[in-house]
């Protein structure tokens, strides 16, 4: 966490999330989270509608800055791109650290899902968060190894198989806790994913190496030419627990994930519907169903329910689980059939509520594993749970308690990276590693907490709020055409130079800064509804509600009638001055 005695640090968690809404009809919306306390929407506001109730304490509120929020990692971007703006470049790399083992391959092929809700997008185009990551990586000085805390020993080994991002930051984290790690990887080489899937050119491997060395040297074993049959091996040879790091291996190859709940009473066994089938019998199962699985008896099930009746029927699960590998013509007749088959890397859940069986769930998840009492723990992927509605679940994944093969995750072992969701992002990877690490290492008797800081205090300059705003447009990422390894030219990012990066980093809004608020009030009675606190707000604080429209085109319709009138009184006054003008000049004439 960020250490400051400049400021006030809010932890993510108690970080104010309160939404307001101004009118009757909801006319204006207010977000805590955004609201820095500034006061322009309040000076710039011309009937002083708008109190803003602060004391001139700053707060840095972690996790608020959308660019923090979106990264999957949660690497704090704004307090590492106000150390670059001071041409600290040391200290920012140190922030990364703090959350991630690979910032210099992260600021050359990251997918920066920060830029795309940079609050300077707004403006003239959002901040180079991916090129000013790179540049501070690539100006490191390692200063931040004098803050790593390598814990002493647990006397805990914990094997994980696969050498790629998700598996090596697992290391690193399990290793920074005080548990013996050994990395063992099928290949010759190490790297994973960032060896054999991203080209010279957009990763060069010296990044690479240099990064998984740092790893090495705080005491990560790494066995390369080691493929592992089995997690049961490792397990029963002094190994404490497992992590599984094997990325995408292939069609029906990939890890089976889990299905929480598909052994409730209320869901149907697959096995003794297919007894039913073959008897001739006629199903009840209701117009909506899913299955379970994804082998023979998954879609004979299917085909079953579908030739019986219903409506919809799905196929959620893995591929080739249940009865074997399905037959070709068996798939074909159920898909003629109108059965739907889901995404064997999506996770699924049951949803069975007073004992009534609702549907099921699905989403996608970063990594899942089980405590010592065997319950399933597992880290979603922002975004919402798609639910589908079922009148009835049949489960056709094989006799409960079966082995899902020789990568079977149980009680002890714990998935990360592509293997669970095929995502294919170095930084996903690292965010799953993350809540692997932490749950291994709480399996193993600690608790949990990745946290470090590795980086000084910001100065008392760099964490005052912003108050007026400066249009400066992004620093250019300098681009090399280079030969790729079929001959063809290719568009190469370089780093960018010391006073371009100061000078982007200079563009931060600063979002995660505020003042602290006491009380925010806006008072639609006297408000006109002009937009200038909403064109004020940098932030998107203060936005228009749904009845925001309406309201202003009531103003405008008022103040287009007053107009009127007063045009009116005024024409007529002007009328009555002209004839008294007139008749003051033409009297006198008719009667002199």
């Amino acid at each position: 966490m960020s250490k400051n005695k400049n400021v006030v640090v809010i932890p993510a968690e108690a970080v104010g999330r309160d939404h307001k809404t101004f009118g009757k009809r909801e006319e204006f919306k207010w977000s805590e989270a955004k609201c820095t306390a500034c006061g322009r929407c309040s000076r710039i506001c011309p009937v002083d509608a708008i109190t803003v109730d602060r004391t001139k304490e700053v707060t840095k509120r972690m996790r608020s800055a959308p660019c923090s929020q979106a990264c999957p990692a949660g690497i704090d971007s704004s307090r590492y791109i106000r150390f670059i703006g001071e041409g600290k470049f040391s200290e920012a790399a140190a922030v990364m650290r703090e959350k991630v083992p690979f910032p210099w391959v992260l600021g050359h092929i990251c997918k920066r899902p920060c830029e795309s809700v940079c609050q300077r997008g707004k403006y003239e185009g959002s901040l180079l968060i991916r090129a000013l990551k790179r540049f501070a990586a690539a100006n490191d000085n390692g200063q931040w190894r004098q803050g790593i805390n390598v814990a002493a020993s647990s006397g805990k080994n914990v094997a994980v198989i696969g050498s790629g991002p998700a598996g090596l930051s697992t290391a690193y984290y399990l290793n920074l806790l005080g548990h013996k790690v050994t990395v063992f990887e099928a290949l010759p080489n190490k790297g994973g994913k960032m060896l054999s899937s991203i080209p010279d050119y957009q990763l060069p491997k010296d990044v690479m190496n240099a990064e998984i060395e740092i790893i090495e040297s705080l005491g990560v074993e790494i066995k390369t030419n080691s493929k592992i049959e089995s997690v049961a091996t490792l397990l029963n040879s002094g190994f404490d627990a497992v992590a599984l790091a094997i990325g995408v291996q292939g069609w029906g190859k990939s890890l089976k994930l889990p299905i929480p709940d598909s052994q409730d009473k209320a869901v149907i066994n697959g096995e003794s519907l297919i007894k039913t089938i073959e008897a001739g019998k006629e199903l009840d199962l209701g117009k909506r169903v899913i299955v379970l699985g994804g082998g023979a008896t998954a879609f004979k099930v299917a085909l079953g329910a579908a030739r019986g009746g219903a409506k919809e029927v799905h196929i959620f699960g893995q591929e080739h689980i249940g009865g074997g590998e399905a037959d070709a013509w068996e798939v074909d007749e159920a898909l003629a059939e109108g059965v739907v088959v889901h995404s064997s890397s999506l996770f699924y859940r049951v949803i069975v509520e007073e004992g009534q069986i609702k549907g099921v769930g699905a989403q996608k998840v970063r990594a899942f594993g089980y405590d010592r009492d065997g319950k399933l723990g597992y880290e979603p992927l922002p975004g919402i749970e798609e639910v589908f509605t079922a009148d009835s679940v049949v489960s056709a994944m094989g006799t409960p308690g079966s082995s899902d093969g020789p990568m079977e995750v149980r009680q002890g072992v714990f998935a990360a990276g592509d293997a669970v969701n095929e995502q294919r992002s170095v930084i996903e990877s690292i965010a799953a590693a993350r809540w692997v690490a932490s749950n291994i290492d709480r399996y193993l008797g600690g608790d949990g907490d990745l946290d470090q800081t590795l980086a000084p205090a910001e100065s008392a300059k760099a964490t005052t709020p912003l108050r007026e705003f400066r249009r400066k447009f992004p620093s250019v990422v300098p681009v090399e055409q280079v030969k790729t390894s079929d001959g063809s030219l290719a568009a190469s990012e370089q780093t960018l130079s010391a006073s371009a990066a100061v000078a982007d980093a200079g563009r931060c809004l600063k979002c995660d800064l505020s003042y602290d608020l006491k009380n925010y009030k806006l008072d639609t009675g006297v408000c006109v509804f002009c937009g200038r606190c909403i064109e004020a707000c940098l932030w998107s604080a203060i936005t228009p509600g749904d009845g925001y429209t309406v309201a202003a085109e009531a103003i405008k319709k008022t103040e287009q009638a007053d107009g009127r009138k007063t045009f009116s009184y005024v024409l007529a006054i002007l009328v009555i001055t002209v004839a008294v003008m007139i008749a003051a000049i033409l009297l006198p004439k008719l009667f002199g």
